[in-house]
């Protein structure tokens, strides 16, 4: 796929990860409409930041259904006509907590972290998909497949998401729903030529880690087989463009992870759920 003169959603798009997917897509001359949370004149600006006039900003909750859906009605109106060909859903929480032996102290975190992370790009997907599809004639339920691509989605995953290690005990199952998402919604719009995968980094040297990162640089020096390290939001944005412009790359997860294996460490000194600064 040609990404020069196509638009593209980017969820999260005001922060690492985001931004740096809308920047990639702007050098080669596509559009952005960035959906984040920040208040609309703080949102703007940061997008301006990005292009004075190929990028747009919309504050929306991705979990919202009627209000993603108007905020896909009105970024058809401000990029050119017939240009939507899919996004990059970036948007995500991982909440944290002390380390407890009770699973049910995690219950409520998780049912916080499946609403957003889970449900919420079941929705991202929905409404980038039907804002795609609504470009063109409505055929009905059962149409004939298209044999042209109009576009492709990619969400992100984590490389917690398969396996799932214990200190990741709520965040890590709601990226492995992301991936059941992206097979099922791969299948359901392969008729309409849009196609859906996914990136599922290791921890990300970024802001969002806070001071988790040493902990991750350790456990990834552990249990990486190579590199051995913490990987940069530039290696997951060039998994993202190669998804994007690859038109074979359908239904599938790309790991950028080193080859790291999440289960818990044990081989150490100290005990790990001691070592984890949070469960989350």
């Amino acid at each position: 796929m040609k990404l020069a003169d196509r638009s593209f959603i980017v969820t999260g798009g005001c922060g690492a990860l985001g931004g740096g997917v809308a920047r990639a897509i702007l050098d080669k001359g596509g559009i952005v409409v960035v959906f984040d949370i920040l208040a609309p004149e703080d949102g703007r600006k940061v997008v301006k930041g990005y292009s004075a006039d190929k990028a747009f900003y919309f504050k929306v909750d991705i979990s919202d259904v009627d209000g993603l859906s108007a905020a896909c009605r009105e970024a058809l109106k401000v990029i050119p006509k017939g240009s939507l060909f899919g996004g990059v859903h970036c948007a995500a929480i991982a909440p944290s907590r002390k380390w407890s032996h009770k699973m049910v102290d995690s219950c409520k975190d998780f049912q916080k972290v499946l609403h957003i992370n889970a449900y919420g790009t079941f929705v991202v997907d929905a409404c980038i998909a039907d804002a795609i599809n609504s470009q063109y004639p409505d055929e009905g339920p059962f149409f004939e497949r298209v044999a042209e691509e109009r576009g492709c989605i990619v969400n992100i995953a984590s490389a917690v998401a398969n396996p799932v290690p214990a200190r990741c005990l709520t965040y890590g199952p709601s990226k492995t729903a992301v991936l059941g998402i992206t097979s099922g919604a791969s299948d359901f719009l392969g008729p309409s030529g849009i196609r859906v995968c996914s990136v599922s980094p290791s921890a990300v040297a970024s802001k969002m880690m806070g001071d988790r990162l040493p902990y991750m640089v350790g456990e990834l020096d552990a249990a990486a087989i190579f590199p051995r390290r913490a990987s940069e939001p530039e290696e997951a944005i060039d998994g993202i463009m190669f998804l994007l412009q690859n038109s074979m790359m359908n239904a599938f997860d790309l790991r950028v992870d080193g080859a790291w294996r999440t289960i818990s460490n044990w081989g150490g000194p100290k005990d790990p759920r001691e070592n984890a600064p949070a469960l989350e």
